[in-house]
């Protein structure tokens, strides 16, 4: 669309990207009884202190990715997911990753949280 911002515009180039790891993809959390696996395409934040007065609008966009995975899958098998994520993601000026296992949804799963951030024009 001719209309879209550049930060839609990222969002949309994410969930591109991230398509081919064939798990369902949400832009919110879903319901408590939705079961893994699937990935949120979550919190953003952008920082617009680097446009000038007049000009193209600079912007560093700020990303969380959550990607849920079964308390039964393997710490091997979370952590190749983790790495296809990155690989599929690409190179960002700054991007960090971390795996935990979480319980806040009501039972123990694997949490990949990555965040990212990229300067969008």
């Amino acid at each position: 669309m001719a209309n879209e911002t550049p930060s839609v515009k990222m969002l949309a180039n994410l969930r591109e990207k991230l398509k081919p790891l064939n798990i369902p993809i949400k832009f919110k959390l879903p319901k408590q009884d939705t079961l893994e696996p699937f990935l949120v395409i979550g919190q953003s934040s952008s920082d617009t202190s680097k446009t000038a007065q007049t000009g193209l609008i600079i912007e560093d966009m700020s990303v969380q990715i959550d990607i849920f995975l079964p308390g039964t899958e393997s710490r091997a098998g979370v952590e190749k997911i983790k790495s296809e994520a990155l690989r599929r993601i690409g190179h960002n000026r700054n991007v960090n990753a971390s795996v935990l296992l979480d319980d806040t949804i009501g039972r123990e799963v694997y949490h990949i949280v990555i965040a990212l951030t990229d300067t969008i024009f």
